[in-house]
């Protein structure tokens, strides 16, 4: 009798460790799949590039529907000027309006824009779509980008006269397109 009740025991613990490894399986499965949905999750990414070799000089992970803005003095009139831009999805983003003390060369005006003044200051909605936002940066003034509440002079980046590209890069998971 007493070797029935030990096999008998020892069944009952095959079950169970059985059990309990079955039960790690499905956790372990159920945990992979979270760990891939995560990451087929599409991130997208504010980028400086030098256009000349491509070199990735700034790279910073936003979402849609941020906002990041680019501050300069126009070079010839001398008037600061803050652009407005919002990250959208599939590698673009939209100018939604410029700001500058007064009319100068080289800003946004146009009848057909919606303008008017907050302070001393004239709005332009623009509402511009952007693949790629093409500068060079400035000899003489500073050329700042604000994302995030975080500042990068691009001055900094590349040298005076080289030639920029900002653009959004999207990275990972499935895009909307497929």
């Amino acid at each position: 009798m007493p070797i029935i009740k030990s096999v008998v025991r020892d069944r009952e613990i095959y079950i169970i460790s059985l059990s309990l490894t079955f039960l790690f399986i499905f956790l372990f499965l159920l945990a992979g799949i979270g760990i891939s949905a995560c990451s087929s999750e599409v991130k997208y990414f504010l980028e400086v590039i030098h256009r000349d070799n491509q070199e990735t000089l700034l790279s910073i992970q936003v979402y849609p529907k941020d906002n990041f803005y680019l501050e300069y003095t126009n070079s010839r009139d001398l008037n600061p000027i803050i652009d407005l831009f919002q990250i959208g999805e599939e590698g673009y983003f939209y100018l939604l309006e410029e700001r500058y003390p007064w009319y100068g060369v080289g800003q946004e005006c146009h009848p057909s824009k919606e303008i008017y003044f907050d302070g001393e200051m004239v709005v332009i909605k623009i509402q511009q779509k952007i693949k790629k936002l093409p500068l060079r940066i400035a000899y003489t003034v500073e050329q700042i980008l604000k994302v995030k509440n975080q500042e990068y002079l691009l001055n900094n980046l590349a040298d005076s006269g080289e030639p920029i590209d900002i653009i959004v890069t999207d990275k990972g998971g499935r895009k909307k397109s497929e």
